[in-house]
């Protein structure tokens, strides 16, 4: 009995003096006992948390310990109610630990422009690292504060060269520019984020992907300033599903071929998504005088509501001018299907453009089961197209340049 007594006598003398001891020495204890279960927590690296102090050494600290560490699996833990001001900063593997889970309970918080100047182009930079789960809890945030660096502003949150990542259930708010960007990695799953930014925001992409291979996009809701999901050049194998995209410029392939550029993407799936107010719905856009294809693209069961330009294929990409001239080459695009597509569209120029290129036509294009009305009268209810090859059924409106199909 004496000894349990004095146990627990000792106990309270240590919670005391943790107390009475200031800094990050307070936390040492405990840091080290978490180490040994493989979690991370940044206040124990001596991130204050409160929104003003740059918290950015902290979390370096933090992440080369967790990256360094012995054990199959770590956690790097941003801990609830508090927001942590962090300057630019970059998280570099290979990592030893085979999965990192990276949890953000808390805000992450951009500084104010004015602090950093336009000497740096990525904010939040994830590169080289295979395993690694970003997961917001359904309330962790990432505010980048944007309106102090529309004019000239970096990435928001990046992750390149990288193997099997999660992004999931994180608020993701006022970007500088894109919100995410996708470089360079394979099988990548990213779900459940909130992205949601001002509607005249400029280049505020949600997702941005380029160079990379098999990603599950899902379950999403995303406001923008510019496209809510694109595809770049070297990218396959991509399912976007259930994602709710408005404000925004919809969902688009490319642009692509840009300056003669050669690019590839293949194996896209678009299906059960929803596009309110957006300036364009489904879109692929190509410029004059690249090369490579677009092939193998489906949009799917989707609504649109209230969308200027629903369908769109455009060859002739120029959003600077209006007098880009026609070249030899072009970005080859065919085996696109849209299937099962319906709604309200409140396009002058026509809800379905199909406008390809003299030169590189576009071929074995599908329109099946698609109803797009005008959103009120007056709104003329036709389809545009040129040097298009495919076949449709049950379209409205006729797409005229498809041979039609009759059951």
């Amino acid at each position: 009995m004496f000894s349990l007594l004095q146990e627990y006598f000792a106990l309270i003398l240590v919670a005391v003096l943790a107390l009475l001891t200031s800094g990050v020495a307070a936390y040492r204890p405990f840091a080290i006992a978490d180490r040994r279960r493989g979690r991370y927590d940044v206040s124990a690296f001596g991130a204050v948390g409160n929104g003003r102090t740059d918290d950015a050494k902290a979390f370096g600290a933090a992440w080369k310990a967790a990256c360094e560490a012995k054990t199959s699996t770590v956690k790097i833990i941003v801990p609830a109610r508090k927001s942590f001001l962090l300057s630019p900063i970059e998280f570099f593997g290979p990592c030893k630990p085979s999965k990192i889970n990276f949890l953000i309970s808390g805000t992450i918080l951009a500084p104010q422009k004015s602090a950093y100047g336009n000497s740096y182009d990525t904010w939040l930079h994830f590169s080289g690292i295979d395993g690694l789960v970003v997961d917001g809890n359904s309330r962790g945030t990432i505010d980048g504060r944007g309106k102090s660096w529309w004019r000239k502003r970096p990435t928001a949150l990046r992750f390149d060269h990288c193997n099997n990542l999660i992004v999931k259930r994180l608020i993701h708010k006022n970007s500088q520019r894109n919100h995410v960007s996708i470089d360079g990695c394979n099988n990548v799953e990213i779900a459940n984020l909130s992205i949601q930014a001002p509607g005249n925001s400029p280049n505020t992409d949600g997702i941005d992907i380029s160079s990379s291979t098999y990603l599950n996009i899902h379950d999403s809701d995303m406001s923008t300033g510019d496209d809510c999901i694109a595809i770049n050049g070297g990218t396959s194998n991509v399912n976007i599903t259930k994602i709710n995209c408005g404000p925004g410029h919809g969902i688009s392939i490319g642009s692509l071929g840009k300056n003669g550029r050669h690019d590839e993407v293949s194996g896209i799936r678009v299906t059960g998504c929803t596009f309110t107010k957006t300036q364009n719905g489904v879109r692929i856009k190509t410029w004059q005088g690249g090369s490579g294809y677009a092939k193998d693209i489906t949009f799917a069961d989707s609504v649109f509501k209230l969308a200027g330009n629903p369908v769109i294929i455009d060859q002739y990409y120029c959003p600077n001018s209006n007098r880009c001239p026609e070249k030899a080459s072009a970005v080859k695009i065919s085996g696109v299907k849209y299937l099962g597509l319906r709604g309200t569209s409140v396009a002058k120029d026509g809800a379905i453009q199909l406008m390809c290129s003299r030169t590189v036509s576009c071929d074995d294009i599908v329109v099946d089961n698609v109803d797009i009305k005008p959103a009120s009268w007056g709104i003329p209810n036709t389809a545009k197209c040129t040097n298009v090859y495919g076949e449709q059924r049950l379209a409205y409106p006729s797409v005229t340049c498809l041979r039609k199909i009759n059951d």
